[in-house]
């Protein structure tokens, strides 16, 4: 054996190592309840009041019970349970046991139940409120008269809100609801309505057609004064509801669903199961959207465009969300991961097909070009001591509330669009295919799925992704020209921002590499180092396309790429800046270095780039608070950015694309932001002319206009935002409207904008935002956070539990000066649940990091201002 085969071997062993996961067995699945008895199918009434915000049901369960037991466990919360039965060959009345901190309800048996089939019989009550979580109320504006609807969120651990279950994803079950709602309401659940009868009392009985065996987190139940639109796709009858009033508005989600579709009934091989697709849309919701099977609920904000009003930015988030939330129904509904521990296995599988999704329709948006942005905010908290594996231990509800993380969303995107190029394009579909026919209807992990991309490819998939699944944080691939000519040797190591003595570690790392202008080609780094030819003079890039989930360090090649960088495709020139940032961010490079590239790529015509230009300037200006050089810096971004707004102008021009407006509202906003006068003063002008004439502000420079207004604000302009922000009832209006109102720079104004949080002119979750959205805009965050602690019991109490632990790491998040941190540790184990440690933990460490690079950082950015600032 060779030693280069021999280190490969060893490489392998130590991967095969990392790699503790299986394939899906029933038996070993995380879980809290047992697996003796099983639920094969639920039969669940339900008669909700709105008027009286109760909720009354009853259900029946046909179990298996797989060992002889003593008693049934299941999950339930915030439900009092009015009679349990049992039946088989007698029936037994049983005595309820809840246990609110498990969530668990546990029913005792007379005698020894021996292995064979049973129903049980429950009937139960409890409460509705606007808490986003369960079966629940929402809110929504219709003219100036508020009215509710009812709508569910069960992911993951609220099905148990609204009935008895076995509420954890490996126990898949048959259900049918049936529902006693208002005659003038429509009902919407996974399936078809079968019949319906009327009851009197204006109440009717809404019977729904028995689902697919499915996860108890994808039931899913609407009802309300909704408008439909109704379409059809490969035979898929396809219903879109919405709120009254938003009919025009509603029309691009039909024609999104009607195209994205077909596309994933090709893609996935195995046609959409259910016989409907339906898709509703509320102002309030506990996220943008919800794949519920056959029933997917979302946001206005996120699924709603006005072809007149909307900015692009609107367009692209419904097309995006859309494409995500559809492509669940195949990667989460049709096939669900057995536990939250393979959380990532749906949200990042859909997210990378809800970016492919939007790029194969849409190639002018360059979806994957900008997905570089939400890959570096990944990496950025990948690399910090509170990451954790994509595959992370979950044992609790709360800690599957937290698995909804960057980590699991992008990095998840982000390292199997680096599988899909490594094995290749045709290849990693046929294995998606195969694990989709393998697999439907029942559940699986990880391991599954690379068992099917092997068995197409014949490459060492498990090997290859237990490093990036597995174990944390990301390497970085040093690049050193220094050994002999023509050669430059690759080693890796680990890419650690603010960590103290991180564990070394170690991945299959698939490097594009090539000179600028040639071809590439891909080299695969282990653990020991590689060398790679290269023509005399050549400059190398390596990474290209930045589809690489890793950095690059170049010993001496930096300086030479930042010189060709115009030269270098978008992709690269993008990959490039987010690699020098997150290089001077660790202190292997001084932040000199990324002032300079940017510099050279201040007239980039790339959305992208400039976007990550600015939002890096952004965060610097943040770090400059109270610091006599921010003035400095400030001036020197504006000079940088200035240049691109002289070309660009206020006003859209023939000729433009989508995403020069973006480039347009980019710069106008970083430069408001940054203080340039004349850009706040036309602002001011263009938001008062809107309010004094019927011409309406449109588009993406809308959002900006209102927000630059704000935060020049005076009181008058602040009341006819607040004004304006009251009176729309388009949920996107009122949305950037609520934060133009949040960036005020009066401390009286900003008090008025607390004070809403308080208030009922917003649904609770949406009021309670209000104060982390005050204290990322305006110039003084510590007014919102005392306002927070101040008033600590009111604002959780709007808040679902999945929010809750995040709202105060949230806010205090927006300061840089370490005793911060302690202040929220010290606050979090004196206020806060335990189950916020991780939430807590997070916030802590990144203002103690943000704290560093004040003392690091900042001197280096001020010298080179003023070093460019002089003659």
């Amino acid at each position: 054996m060779s030693s280069a085969r021999l280190c490969s071997f060893l490489f392998a062993l130590l991967v095969a190592h990392i790699r503790a996961e299986e394939p899906f067995a029933f038996d070993r699945t995380p879980g809290k309840l047992p697996k003796s008895v099983l639920p094969l199918r639920y039969a669940i009434r339900i008669e909700p009041s709105i008027a009286k915000a109760s909720l009354r049901g009853s259900e029946t369960i046909e179990i298996e019970v797989r060992a002889a037991i003593h008693e049934i466990v299941l999950n339930s919360l915030s439900l009092e349970i009015d009679k349990a039965t049992l039946s088989g060959a007698k029936e037994w009345s049983l005595t309820p046991k809840l246990d609110a901190d498990n969530q668990t309800l546990t029913l005792p048996l007379p005698q020894e139940l021996p292995p064979g089939t049973y129903t049980l019989a429950l009937a139960f009550h409890g409460k509705l409120t606007e808490q986003t979580e369960g079966l629940y109320l929402t809110r929504y504006q219709v003219g100036s008269t508020d009215k509710l609807a009812l709508t569910t969120q069960f992911e993951a651990t609220d099905a148990r809100r609204m009935f008895p279950c076995w509420d954890e994803p490996v126990f898949r079950a048959i259900f049918q609801l049936t529902a006693v709602v208002s005659e003038k309401h429509t009902a919407i659940s996974n399936m078809p309505v079968e019949r319906e009868a009327s009851l009197g009392d204006g109440l009717k009985e809404v019977v729904f057609g028995a689902s697919p065996s499915m996860a108890s987190y994808l039931v899913a139940f609407s009802a309300g004064e909704f408008d439909v639109l109704r379409g059809e796709a490969d035979g898929i009858q396809l219903g879109v509801y919405f709120t009254e009033g938003k009919r025009e508005l509603a029309l691009y989600a039909l024609e999104v669903t009607k195209q994205i579709v077909p596309y994933y009934n090709e893609y996935f091989g195995v046609k959409y199961p259910l016989p409907k697709l339906d898709q509703i849309s509320f102002s309030n919701t506990a996220a943008g959207g919800m794949e519920n099977w056959g029933c997917i609920i979302y946001s206005d904000t996120a699924f709603l465009f006005d072809p007149k009003t909307s900015s692009h930015s609107a367009r692209e988030r419904a097309f995006e969300v859309i494409a995500h939330e559809i492509a669940h129904q195949w990667f989460g509904d049709l096939v669900t991961t057995a536990w939250w521990d393979n959380l990532w296995l749906n949200e990042g599988f859909a997210s990378w097909m809800g970016t492919k999704a939007t790029d194969h329709f849409n190639p002018d948006w360059k979806a994957w070009t900008r997905a570089a942005g939400e890959k570096e905010f990944a990496m950025a908290l990948d690399a910090r001591a509170t990451t954790h594996p994509i595959q992370q231990p979950v044992e609790t509800e709360a800690q599957a509330g937290d698995a909804f993380d960057e980590i699991t969303y992008q990095k998840g995107q982000s390292f199997i669009r680096m599988l899909e190029s490594y094995l290749g394009e045709d290849q990693f579909r046929d294995g998606i295919r195969k694990y989709m026919a393998r697999h439907q209807y029942g559940n699986t992990t990880t391991a599954d799925l690379w068992i099917a991309l092997a068995e197409v490819s014949g490459k060492p998939v498990r090997e290859f992704a237990a490093g990036w699944t597995e174990q944390p944080g990301f390497p970085v691939v040093k690049i050193d020209a220094s050994e002999k000519p023509n050669t430059v040797t690759l080693t890796q190591e680990r890419f650690t921002l603010n960590q103290i003595n991180p564990k070394p570690l170690s991945w299959r790392v698939p490097i594009l590499i090539g000179p600028v202008g040639e071809k590439s080609q891909l080299v695969e780094l282990g653990d020991s180092p590689v060398r790679y030819s290269v023509p005399m003079d050549a400059i190398l890039k390596a990474n290209r396309d930045g589809v690489g989930y890793f950095r690059v360090q170049y010993n001496t090649g930096f300086a030479p790429l930042v010189q060709k960088v115009r030269e270098l495709p978008e992709a690269d020139r993008l990959n490039l800046l987010g690699d020098a940032w997150a290089l001077a961010q660790a202190g292997r490079m001084d932040a000199s270095s990324y002032l300079e590239l940017a510099a050279q790529l201040a007239g980039d015509d790339s959305y992208a780039v400039v976007a990550q230009i600015a939002d890096k300037l952004s965060f610097i200006d943040r770090l400059e608070r109270g610091r006599s050089g921010r003035e400095d810096f400030r001036k020197w971004a504006r000079d940088l950015l200035r240049p691109q707004f002289d070309q660009l102008g206020w006003d859209a021009r023939a000729g433009e694309t989508p995403l020069d407006d973006l480039r347009r509202q980019t710069i106008i906003h970083t430069l408001g932001a940054l203080g340039e006068e004349a850009v706040l003063r036309e602002a001011r002008t263009r938001f008062l002319k809107s309010t004094e004439t019927a011409e309406k502000l449109t588009g993406d420079l809308r959002d900006t206009v209102w927000w630059l207004a704000g935060r020049d604000s005076d009181a008058r302009i602040y009341d006819l935002l607040h004004e304006a922000a009251k009176k729309t009832d388009s949920v996107e209006e009122k949305r950037s409207l609520y934060g133009a109102l949040a960036a005020a720079p009066d401390p009286e104004l900003i008090a008025k904008t607390l004070a809403i949080a308080l208030a009922d002119e917003l649904p609770p979750q949406q009021a309670a935002r209000i104060v982390p959205r005050v204290a990322g805009a305006s110039e003084q965050p510590e007014l919102a956070l005392e306002f927070a602690k101040t008033n600590n019991a009111a604002l959780i109490a709007k808040l679902s539990s999945f929010r809750a632990n995040d709202y105060l790491a949230d806010i205090f998040e927006n300061f840089s000066d370490a005793s911060r941190a302690s202040e929220l540790e010290t606050w979090a184990a004196a206020h806060l649940p335990a189950d916020a440690a991780t939430t807590t933990a997070k916030a802590a460490d990144a203002i103690r990091f943000k704290d560093s690079l004040k003392q690091r950082m900042l001197p280096q950015v001020e010298s080179w201002c003023r070093t460019q600032a002089a003659p």
